[in-house]
């Protein structure tokens, strides 16, 4: 394995995956950023990108990284639910069965992005707590933000967002301006909280940046580089484990743990039901 692969591609490769065996699951990009820091690529441009994407995914067809150590949730399949037999479909139900613990939490929360590329990277996170996650993908439709801010009426506390997304101008003026704006309007009660990239994350030099000039054609360049000066930064340039971290901590702020415990002991107990259920029918159909 390797035979007539140049040495600096095989090095690229052990690279990524000592950097995907600590941080993993990630995005391509996200790789690109771990290996664009530790100078093993120019840039983080499409031509360096593309590069790695090849070696990564010659070195998963080859059995040297792990397929599933790499999301890419922006091309998942959605596969309609489908059933053997009917016996089938009560035991998915019941081995699927989730009580929702936020019904009796001081607020329901959700993760929101502007970009989808790091909804593998949280899915660990977000599906231990059972929180949605939402992608505003850019400036997202009025018909997205009216059902959000419908869905917020419903409930009977305030929606806590906690929002990830770039240092950039659309990508502040989008947590900043446009979505506090857009849902006022509509009536919603959701409270916003960025919680990356944040003004720790763009002040104390780790993570690579790239200058705003680039992005001079943007509508909100003007506003972005009187407020937050003349340097951007991608989500995906933070490290996948300490967004995972951030994410986390910002979610377990809000739970109260008695009663999050409280619904644990529940959902076990309703469980045990299901499966006693489930027993009876399939005795009762073998009768």
């Amino acid at each position: 394995m390797g035979r007539g692969k140049a040495q600096h591609n095989l090095d690229l490769i052990q690279t990524s995956y000592e950097i995907l065996e600590r941080i993993q699951p990630a995005s391509t990009r996200a790789v690109c950023y771990q290996l664009f820091n530790r100078k093993l690529i120019a840039n983080t441009g499409k031509n360096c990108t593309n590069r790695v994407s090849v070696q990564l995914t010659w070195a998963r067809e080859q059995g040297r990284i792990p397929w599933e150590w790499i999301v890419d949730e922006t091309r998942e399949p959605e596969y309609a639910a489908t059933w053997d037999n009917p016996e089938q479909l009560i035991q998915s139900t019941v081995n699927q069965y989730r009580k929702d613990r936020w019904q009796h939490q001081p607020h329901p929360v959700e993760v929101w992005s502007e970009k989808g590329t790091v909804r593998g990277t949280l899915a660990p996170v977000l599906e231990e707590y059972g929180v949605t996650f939402r992608v505003t993908h850019g400036y997202t439709s009025a018909t997205a933000i009216h059902q959000a801010a419908v869905e917020s009426l419903s409930r009977r506390a305030p929606l806590q967002v906690f929002y990830v997304g770039d240092w950039d101008p659309s990508g502040m003026h989008m947590s900043e301006v446009d979505l506090p704006t857009r849902l006022r309007e509509y009536g919603a009660n959701i409270h916003i909280e960025r919680v990356a990239l944040n003004h720790a994350d763009v002040s104390l030099g780790g993570l690579p940046s790239f200058d705003a000039e680039t992005k001079r054609s943007d509508a909100r360049w003007g506003w972005f580089t009187a407020r937050y000066g003349t340097q951007c930064w991608e989500l995906d340039a933070l490290s996948p484990i300490l967004l995972r971290q951030r994410v986390e901590a910002a979610i377990q702020s809000t739970i109260d743990w008695p009663q999050w415990e409280q619904s644990a002991h529940a959902e076990v107990a309703e469980q045990e039901s299901m499966q006693d259920i489930l027993a009876l029918w399939q005795r009762a159909r073998g009768a």
